[in-house]
């Protein structure tokens, strides 16, 4: 059974379009699914997509230890089991909870382009 480690931006843009909720309903939802021994949650600093957020980051818990000065609560680092998720609301979340953390089942139709021009400032 996979073990995670879920991200919520708590940049001032994402804070903005509701981050907060996001992060409430994935606490709630681990805690109703009983999934927080599998999952822990925290807020990561902004990763530069403000114009998509709320921005959620899943990854897969390999045991790596915690660097305290790794770039990984604030950045994508591209490492394998590493999701990016984009324009989250609460019930995205907690489709995300159900569905990648409960089920190992990343929701696809949900995943970030971080690398997409939008266009926007």
């Amino acid at each position: 059974m996979k073990r995670y480690r879920l991200s919520v931006c708590k940049g001032s843009s994402c804070r903005a379009g509701g981050a907060d909720s996001v992060h409430a309903a994935a606490r709630e939802e681990l805690t109703a699914r009983g999934l927080v021994p599998r999952c822990e949650l925290y807020r990561g600093g902004c990763y530069g997509f403000c114009h998509m957020g709320p921005n959620v980051v899943v990854r897969e818990d390999t045991g790596r230890k915690k660097d305290p000065l790794s770039p990984e609560d604030y950045q994508l680092m591209g490492w394998e089991g590493e999701v990016y998720y984009s324009a989250m609301t609460a019930e995205k979340m907690r489709r995300v909870v159900a569905e990648h953390v409960q089920q190992d089942a990343p929701v696809r139709e949900l995943f970030g382009q971080p690398d997409s021009d939008s266009g926007e400032e």
